[in-house]
């Protein structure tokens, strides 16, 4: 499966919201696991979701939940008993609302907080009697019956045989939240998002959800949550039904309340996770922290890639199909997809089923950055086949501000320029690499012939982000990305949910890097994932910038002072990448972190 053939999965299968999705399906499974620590069980954190979400639930004094939590009881079971106790010592909300979709009803029943996570369940069943609804792995399962050795479980099997002798259709359903607020504030979309539900005997699902996002779930008191429910019908191969897609968006509110008094709770088992800080790491403040000990806070303005865009800036061959909606598709086959905080723009060759020459160039320039590897191809010329640096710049830039973003506001991070030389030197790198297992895919694939691609193609690999927001930023929320070559701009991925504003409060007093750096120490050894590493290093210490809520919900969103932590276990120092930490640096708040 090559690129556009997921772009088109992605679109067919679940959303069109583009917020924050993976760029490169070849690493997305292993870049998440190494990012998050996570455990490859039943949840799903899935190319098509890459859905964002926000803060949930609060602490609430003595009031005490006297029920049990189905939410506990199916993490418990479908991820791990040490997950299902640890969320018995959360917040919980019993919801019960449902909403009829289709020929389907969905309700959601119940939704704990913990640590800045949200998790849900609730229940679909369907109106008709004779149609089947399949969970998410049976659907996965048939689309896989054309691979060779490749049997259904008995499960499916089942479920197929019940729709053949009733008569009815197979559909899914999936219902997640799509924005949060908290105490009334601003809604956010979630980083990511991991869906999983589980067929019933009584031909009904429970699915579940888990949003664990520092930067949208985070403590309140009422939590309100957009929930958009999607139901399709799937044919014999398991692939959606063109024109059977039925969505609908549902908001509910809610305070939850602890389950149980805290001193009762379950024992959570802590890691035992040693902070090295005597490593020698490096420190980056600005001269104005280094003078006062204080930095401002600013307003944190949204971006709208969606408004007043005009798709001939980045395509002039005319549109096939799309006008009119944040999917294009161009008569060369290049597609423009836009959300308010993403924009991506890709080409393709020849047709449907051929990658672009750029889609492949920037695909081994990917692979080469997300292994740590960035430093070993540095900028050398700026001059290449039709096309300068100075020019690339400029056609960047202007692009930049016709999107309405400020250049001023911004710096190009990372040059390289992308010779035929270097280009066959990477791709063999890359290629190699898959053969030797070094990377793994999500899809089947053939060698690429990097020698193929003609001097024509040649460009620069362009990257900008905000000036007073660190490149450590792991999850890529601020990055400007750009490949031009002698044709104009033939790759664009752009994301940036927030513009800095003005100050909003002239000057606070931080915290010490010290005081962060024993934060971080604490909560890595209270997290749920922690690291399977018994020592951690700390390779920087960062003063930079991040968006958070308010604490005046009607000033919306603010970008605090935040110390970023960048360190690596055994782990990631052994495969070439780093992790990270941001503290709030007025607070001493974990905003994010890998950990999470």
């Amino acid at each position: 499966m090559n690129l556009h053939e997921e772009q088109e999965r992605v679109q067919k299968a679940v959303s069109n919201s583009l917020s924050h999705v993976q760029e490169d399906p070849w690493l997305t499974q292993r870049v998440l696991a190494n990012a998050k620590g996570e455990e490859p069980v039943k949840r799903k954190i899935s190319l098509t979701l890459v859905l964002s979400i926000v803060g949930i639930l609060a602490v609430m004094g003595t009031a005490y939940a006297l029920f049990s939590s189905q939410v506990a009881e199916f993490f418990g079971q479908h991820w791990n008993h040490e997950l299902g106790a640890r969320l018995q010592e959360g917040k919980i909300a019993q919801i019960g609302e449902s909403v009829t979709v289709g020929d389907v009803v969905i309700s959601l029943d119940e939704i704990v907080y913990r640590d800045r996570g949200l998790y849900g369940v609730g229940t679909v069943r369907p109106v008709h009697e004779a149609d089947i609804l399949l969970p998410m792995d049976s659907a996965e399962a048939i689309a896989m019956l054309q691979e060779e050795d490749f049997t259904l479980d008995e499960g499916t099997q089942a479920l197929i045989a019940k729709a053949k002798e009733t008569g009815g259709r197979m559909l899914t359903a999936k219902s997640m939240p799509l924005k949060i607020g908290v105490d009334e504030g601003t809604m956010l979309m979630p980083g990511t998002m991991g869906f999983y539900d589980v067929a019933n005997e009584d031909g009904s699902l429970t699915y579940s959800f888990e949003a664990s996002d520092g930067f949208v779930v985070n403590e309140g008191t009422t939590y309100q949550i957009q929930m958009e429910s999607i139901v399709e019908q799937i044919d014999e191969k398991g692939m959606p039904v063109d024109g059977t897609q039925q969505r609908h968006s549902w908001t509910i509110s809610c305070t939850p309340v602890f389950m149980s008094n805290p001193s009762e709770s379950p024992d959570i088992a802590t890691s035992n996770v040693t902070v090295l800080t005597d490593s020698g790491y490096e420190l980056i403040t600005s001269a104005e922290y280094q003078e006062s000990g204080m930095m401002p806070v600013y307003q944190a303005i949204e971006t709208d890639f969606t408004k007043d865009i005009d798709p001939e800036w980045f395509n002039a061959t005319g549109i096939a199909t799309g006008a009119g909606t944040d999917f294009i598709e161009f008569n060369d086959h290049a597609i423009l997809s836009a959300a308010p905080e993403a924009l991506f723009y890709d080409e393709y060759h020849d047709s449907h089923q051929s990658e672009s020459y750029s889609g492949a160039i920037v695909r081994i320039i990917w692979v080469r950055n997300w292994e740590g590897h960035r430093g070993e191809f540095n900028l050398e010329k700026t001059e290449l086949t039709g096309i300068s640096l100075e020019d690339a710049q400029g056609q960047a830039e202007t692009l930049i501000t016709q999107l309405g973003l400020d250049c001023n506001h911004y710096t190009c991070e990372y040059m390289l320029d992308m010779s035929l030389d270097r280009i066959q030197t990477m791709g063999a790198i890359y290629e190699k690499a898959i053969v030797d297992g070094e990377l793994t895919t999500n899809s089947d694939r053939v060698p690429y012939d990097y020698s193929a691609i003609p001097a024509s193609e040649e460009g620069f690999y362009l990257v900008y982000r905000p000036a007073q927001i660190d490149a450590s930023d792991a999850e890529g929320r601020y990055g400007l990305q750009f490949f031009v070559n002698s044709r104009g701009i033939v790759f664009a991925h752009l994301r940036n949910q927030f513009n800095m504003g003005e100050p909003v409060e002239s000057q606070k007093k931080l915290i010490p890097h010290e005081e962060a750096i024993a934060k971080f120490n604490k909560e890595i050894n209270q997290s749920r994932y922690g690291t399977d590493e018994q020592t951690i290093t700390i390779l920087r210490v960062i003063l930079t910038y991040e968006p958070v809520r308010a604490a005046n919900a009607e000033t919306g969103m603010v970008f605090v002072p935040t110390w970023a932590i960048v360190y690596q276990d055994q782990k990631a120092s052994q495969q070439g990448y780093e992790r990270y930490a941001l503290i709030n640096a007025i607070d001493g708040t974990l905003i994010d972190a890998s950990f999470q």
